[in-house]
């Protein structure tokens, strides 16, 4: 699947680029229904989108998220955010390109594919290439070899395309690029924090700034909840259930690079995964039996939403449903809950004494931003006038080096706002502080060879990063994209 990614330098954003397929190795998860014609699930060009390449990439790009968020991922979090959009569009951006390379009749070899899936880390063993891992991983896919591969080649003919299509800068450009870090700046400043400001809370005020807000500041939702609890622990585990649970599922046990972690490096993991599988049964059986009033809720709670008494999944499944709702077993910090909804409380708009002490500190931020605002614009007013500091030559190299009383990051921040305006004088925020500032001479340096060859380099990253954007907006009116319904 092609992502389109950003890489920063220190001052300012140098690139977008096509980035290769992301591998995330663990089992395949559906969730998504599109219509069909044959195979397809819709045309770009010359170019099908195919129903098995959908599944794949929706599956990876779900596992992503998953693994990002720990496990708490789900089909509905994904709907929300429209994941299955997502891919589409992206694999719809990847055929463009492809439509393109087949007008060029630019070709990968199978010789180039298979060299591609041997440098995946994922399927290495000791830096080789591991045949049997690459085969338990199709194994435990929902997707094909075939889809896997194909996914490959396109990758490979996709970076070979725009490899050809790669625009250098000239020499004008270089030059345009590298003049702001020839300039050196000696300025006259000031720094303006909240201590240059003196702020007291006037109450009408303070009720004023907290009217149009108010909705903002509400109770949670309450959520009375009688609570069945299955536990799973004292379930009985054999080392063979441990060995097997872990060769039938050991995609979902990886490193951050994607490499699958050995069984003795997870296995008391497994041994808890093991465990609230085998004890799922059991959970259900308990759960219709609490429908049934064969038996009782363990406790009944009052809780706030969200409260991180239960998981987050199971809080999704609550505030999805009404009073009387009693809900399937789901599994909350190794054992499971059954759940039914006793009562709800919605939320109400709390009074200003209730919020008063949450809301002083956001109304006192704003008014010290207002005031030091105030502060700079009567100081740059008056910045011929007032004795300030006087910096030495600031460059975009020596930037991070000056003493002006601030961070070196926000020395930075500030350097890079500096060389990229074409004011004389004028007024930079760099987080709660402001400077104030005032050019008063200016030269031009000379770049030592290695910086000239970065900023060539990065003038380059830059054009392609335009060439790139204007090469899909023409590529979508050359290949038309429909989805089918």
């Amino acid at each position: 699947m092609i992502s389109w990614m950003q890489k920063n330098n220190k001052f300012l954003i140098i690139t977008i680029w096509i980035a290769t397929i992301s591998f995330i190795f663990s089992g395949a998860t559906s969730g998504f229904s599109f219509g069909i014609r044959n195979s397809s699930v819709g045309k770009v060009g010359d170019v099908e989108l195919s129903r098995d390449r959908l599944q794949m990439d929706y599956s990876n790009l779900f596992n992503q998220y998953n693994q990002m968020l720990q496990g708490k991922f789900d089909q509905e979090q994904a709907k929300q955010m429209g994941l299955q959009q997502k891919v589409l569009n992206s694999m719809a951006a990847q055929a463009k390109i492809l439509n393109l390379a087949n007008e060029f009749g630019i070709m990968v070899t199978e010789e180039e594919v298979a060299k591609k899936l041997a440098s995946i880390p994922a399927f290495q063993t000791d830096t080789n290439f591991d045949r049997q891992v690459y085969d338990m991983y199709i194994q435990n896919s929902s997707f094909h070899r075939d889809t896997f591969e194909k996914s490959l080649h396109d990758q490979l003919v996709i970076e070979k395309t725009l490899d050809m299509l790669n625009a250098k800068g000239q020499k004008n450009e270089y030059k345009a690029f590298g003049l702001a870090f020839e300039v050196a700046d000696k300025l006259k400043y000031t720094v303006l924090s909240n201590k240059d400001v003196n702020i007291t809370i006037d109450e009408k005020k303070l009720k004023e700034f907290w009217k149009p807000r108010k909705g903002q500041y509400q109770t949670a939702r309450k959520f009375t909840l009688d609570i069945q609890w299955t536990e799973t622990q004292d379930t009985n585990v054999s080392k063979k259930d441990i060995e097997t649970f872990y060769e039938e599922n050991k995609f979902n046990y990886t490193d951050k690079t994607g490499k699958i972690l050995s069984l003795k490096e997870v296995e008391g993991w497994i041994e808890d995964d093991v465990k609230i599988k085998k004890s799922k049964k059991v959970a259900f059986k308990r759960y219709v039996e609490l429908k049934k009033g064969k038996i009782s809720a363990d406790e009944t709670l009052s809780l706030d939403l969200n409260n991180p008494k239960l998981s987050p999944e199971l809080w999704n499944e609550i505030n999805k449903n009404t009073k009387g709702t009693l809900l399937k077993p789901k599994v909350v910090n190794k054992r499971y809950a059954s759940v039914k909804i006793v009562d709800i409380i919605e939320p109400i708009t709390k009074t200003f004494e209730e919020v008063k002490g949450s809301i002083t500190p956001l109304y006192r931020e704003e008014a010290i931003k207002e005031s030091i605002a105030k502060l700079a614009e009567k100081t740059l007013s008056e910045i011929d006038k007032k004795e300030l500091n006087v910096s030495t030559f600031i460059t975009f190299k020596n930037a991070e080096t000056q003493d002006m009383g601030i961070k070196k990051q926000e020395i930075i921040d500030f350097a890079s706002k500096l060389f990229t305006s074409n004011k004389e004088k004028g007024i930079i925020p760099i987080g709660s502080k402001v400077i104030v500032y005032k050019i008063i001479e200016q030269k031009r340096i000379k770049l030592d060879e290695n910086v000239s060859k970065e900023l060539a380099k990065n003038t380059d990253l830059v054009k392609e990063q335009s060439f790139e954007k204007s090469l899909l907006k023409m590529l979508d009116k050359k290949y038309p994209t429909e989805f089918y319904k």
